[in-house]
């Protein structure tokens, strides 16, 4: 049941933000994963908007950035390979619940579109979506692979050079 949630690429919780406080939630995404977020606080005034949110590549390179709001949704598609964050921080004087729902690859890609241009019937665009969850999953191991063949090469190497010494 596990495996099945990280491969919908599918969270959706809700977080308590201290005054004056962030948190920040990462997931290692591969080249080219559409990445979906939505922010928001259970405070619905509009004129209290005491959240920011930054999306961000390796910790230092800003994809993207709002202040001053307490409902958000963004996207973008990953350029690179490697660990993306997602910080949200509370401007405001009292503790604040914020809502954050996230969807990655093929679960953020909105089907409904595909099958009103293409009138697909409901099962035809379920099958585009198991192509897409497929494809997804194909392209993760590929990632998970490459890695697991640097780190076995850096074993060697290392290997090779305590036997030597």
């Amino acid at each position: 049941l596990l495996l099945c949630l990280l491969f919908t690429g599918v969270l959706s919780f809700e977080v308590s933000l201290q005054r004056r406080g962030v948190q920040c939630f990462g997931e290692d995404l591969s080249k080219g994963t559409l990445y979906v977020g939505e922010v928001s606080t259970n405070d619905k005034r509009p004129d209290y908007r005491p959240l920011s949110i930054r999306a961000l590549f390796k910790d230092i390179s800003v994809i993207y950035e709002k202040a001053n709001i307490n409902h958000d949704k963004f996207s973008f598609t990953s350029t690179d390979d490697g660990p993306h964050m997602l910080c949200i921080e509370n401007a405001g004087q009292v503790e604040v619940w914020a809502d954050v729902k996230i969807l990655t690859g093929a679960a953020a890609k909105d089907y409904s579109n595909v099958a009103s241009t293409k009138d697909l019937r409901e099962s035809e665009r379920k099958i585009e979506l198991i192509k897409e969850n497929t494809r997804q999953i194909h392209k993760e191991l590929q990632h998970i692979r490459e890695r697991e063949e640097e780190m076995r090469n850096t074993n060697e190497t290392i290997h090779s050079r305590v036997v030597a010494y």
